[in-house]
């Protein structure tokens, strides 16, 4: 085609615009504060809520927070009362010792099964927020023994009066916080290392040593935090490849190379011993069980958490009606992770808050039943979760305008409400059987054999 060019454009059409019904009501389950203040927003903006938690009370759900909260008053704000004022909401319904274990369905109609105690239960709701916490994984590159804590474990261990830890008698005189041994750039450890040593030191007199490889201080005040406990006496090294933690005389050591250090002769070789406990930043991620109901609606992880610490995307995920926080989505700071409670809450309260909601059918993707071969593959693939068909080797027929009045096909069929356009199905699909409504492959194809 010399000289000329084709411009393909998307054919111009008027939105079909389809008001589907939704009942305002969510469910919001989980062990981490965040879901407590979703569960808050969402009743506050009149939303039924059904609130399930594991615990017998709503106050174990804050409680290993409490340390955090007594370090930092931004935490302390947030977290305070907020277990009262949920145990008191007349909009929302408390299912204590209670956990998810299937959920099916889609946005407007899904079908969640929890256990009660020893009992199982369904419920059925328009829309679903999950707020876990992240459970250790591993210490990266730390070995395990006596005096090495992971991070979530010291913070849940500390007596509060006495600054002891369980099976202690006295607040410990020497912790060293030991950040970044692993690849995950989290930066929840660093202020809460900061916040939480400026806390022992002031109040129990122990002398706090922070090794990290870079100190994150893009948090609210940071700078000012990390001011004052350099005054306050802490000290912070930085690392080049990982401390080794061994024992030493009268307590743990640990030997590092000073990265801030550099002298003719190399690196400075730092020992630091008599150390009372190593608190290591461990690597979080959900449960297996947690991880199975995300999976379960198609809901991806990367390195067992759904989300990335991104503040464009706080909480939302590929199936409509479903939003994540707490660790659940990336293990974060807790003003942070209310943060992104509250945008998710609020994402979710676009779906289901408001009784309707208008989707445009012009916009969907659409299967032509008479080319389909029911091979599962949209069903598969679609992150969204929109296409239905029944189980594998049953017949799923349904009457459609075919060829012939009244004529009967097997085939997929696509939701609308819950379709997003993104046109995976139509790229994947091998009978080419399914098109985007707005931009039809027969139109491509006429207007390429005509321009080239």
């Amino acid at each position: 085609m010399s000289g000329q060019q084709a411009v393909l454009r998307i054919p111009a059409g008027t939105s079909e615009l389809k008001e589907v019904s939704i009942q305002p009501s969510v469910i919001v389950a989980g062990d981490h504060p965040a879901g407590l203040l979703m569960a808050e927003h969402l009743a506050d903006l009149g939303v039924a809520v059904t609130l399930m938690v594991p615990f017998p009370t709503l106050e174990e759900v804050v409680a290993p927070y409490r340390v955090i909260a007594s370090a930092d008053e931004s935490v302390a704000g947030l977290l305070q009362e907020v277990a009262e004022r949920v145990s008191q909401h007349a909009g929302i319904t408390r299912v204590t010792q209670a956990d998810l274990v299937d959920i099916s369905g889609w946005w407007g109609d899904f079908s969640v099964q929890a256990r009660i105690g020893e009992d199982l239960k369904t419920f059925h709701t328009s829309g679903i927020a999950m707020a876990y916490r992240g459970n250790p994984v591993d210490l990266p590159g730390i070995p395990v023994q006596e005096g090495v804590l992971p991070f979530t474990d010291f913070l849940s261990g500390i007596n509060l009066q006495t600054g002891a830890l369980a099976g202690k008698a006295e607040s410990p005189k020497q912790v060293v916080f030991l950040l970044d041994a692993g690849e995950r750039d989290e930066k929840w450890a660093s202020v809460a290392a900061i916040r939480v040593g400026v806390f022992l030191k002031r109040k129990f007199g122990t002398q706090v040593f922070i090794l990290c490889r870079e100190l994150k201080v893009s948090v609210d005040e940071m700078e000012q935090d990390y001011r004052a406990a350099r005054e306050s006496g802490i000290i912070v090294f930085k690392y080049r490849q990982t401390p080794r933690v061994e024992k030493g005389s009268g307590g743990l050591r640990v030997v590092f190379e000073d990265a801030a250090a550099i002298s003719s002769h190399g690196p400075s070789e730092i020992t630091l011993d008599a150390l009372d406990v190593v608190v290591a930043q461990e690597r979080l991620g959900l449960s297996e069980d947690r991880a199975e109901v995300l999976r379960k609606l198609r809901i991806p992880l990367e390195d067992g958490v759904a989300g990335p610490n991104n503040p464009q995307f706080t909480g939302r995920t590929p199936k409509k009606g479903v939003v994540v926080a707490g660790d659940a989505w990336f293990p974060e700071y807790p003003t942070d992770a209310a943060m992104t409670a509250l945008s998710a809450a609020q994402e979710l309260y676009k779906w289901v808050g408001k009784g309707t909601y208008q989707v445009d059918a012009y916009r969907v993707a659409e299967v032509d039943p008479s080319k389909c071969a029911t091979c599962l593959t949209c069903f598969r693939i679609c992150p969204h979760d929109s296409i239905r068909v029944e189980r594998y080797g049953e017949r799923n027929v349904y009457i459609t305008q075919g060829a012939k009045e009244g004529a009967t096909w097997e085939a997929a069929r696509v939701k609308i409400e819950t379709c997003d356009g993104c046109g995976l199905c139509a790229s994947e699909c091998p009978a080419k059987a399914i098109q985007l409504i707005y931009y039809p492959d027969m139109e491509v194809l006429d207007f390429l054999a005509k321009n080239l």
